[in-house]
């Protein structure tokens, strides 16, 4: 662990936050924390882990992470079902709910908070994509924050038939970071939220911790587009 080590020690006055596969597994594989498979789920618990200890030991504010997907094992490296059997809602729940206990125990006992990031809903296997579910969530595990990510919103709210704003009302109080980004309401682009409709949409989220996620923009484009994040979220 000795260039994430070095990493961490350089910014550790930096107010940081440590985001699922960080440090990187050795072996490139797509986390899955409702796997059925056993083995596949406990490597997924033991990636969270040690993003946990890396929080506790450099002072990071954070840790956030993944849902899991409904499959057997796992999705391919870009997210597709790869072959992969689809299992019931409820038996991947299940097992989802049974690795978020264990998470949260520990991030208890090392003294650090943690946050479940809303994906895209690529397809049938994604979890976590509705308000209802987070809504449900919450009521069982009101100690785990929302990491709000503003793209993956748009997808899903788009391709499930809800409002977005729905969406935030039924997180709001619970958000402890928020990634915008914007994209074509289909694939997941993070193009920059200055060419978007996204913005609009933060004065319902009350959060201190806002992340520019954005693919290929130069250093003007990206001052620009925090200046805009400053009057919005001020």
């Amino acid at each position: 662990m000795g260039w994430p080590k070095s990493i961490l020690q350089k910014y550790s006055e930096c107010n940081l936050t440590i985001h699922n596969y960080f440090p990187p597994a050795r072996e490139p594989f797509i986390l899955n924390l409702a796997a059925q498979d056993e083995p596949l789920r406990v490597r997924s618990i033991a990636v969270c882990k040690r993003g946990i200890d890396l929080c506790h030991k450099f002072g990071g504010r954070l840790y956030s992470f993944h849902p899991g997907f409904r499959v057997l094992r796992t999705l391919g490296l870009d997210f597709e079902i790869a072959g992969e059997d689809i299992v019931s809602y409820d038996a991947a729940f299940g097992k989802f709910t049974r690795s978020i206990e264990g998470i949260v125990a520990y991030a208890k006992s090392r003294g650090v908070k943690i946050a479940l990031e809303n994906l895209e809903h690529k397809n049938e296997a994604y979890m976590m994509t509705r308000p209802e579910e987070f809504a449900h969530f919450q009521d069982i595990f009101p100690e785990v924050g929302v990491l709000l990510d503003m793209g993956h919103l748009k997808i899903a709210s788009n391709r499930l038939g809800f409002k977005a704003s729905d969406f935030l009302r039924t997180v709001q109080d619970n958000v402890l970071e928020v990634h915008i980004h914007e994209n074509d309401g289909e694939k997941d682009l993070h193009r920059e939220p200055l060419k978007g409709d996204l913005m609009g949409l933060l004065d319902i989220v009350d959060c201190d911790t806002v992340v520019l996620e954005c693919r290929n923009l130069n250093m003007k484009r990206i001052i620009l587009n925090l200046r805009a994040l400053e009057q919005v979220c001020i």
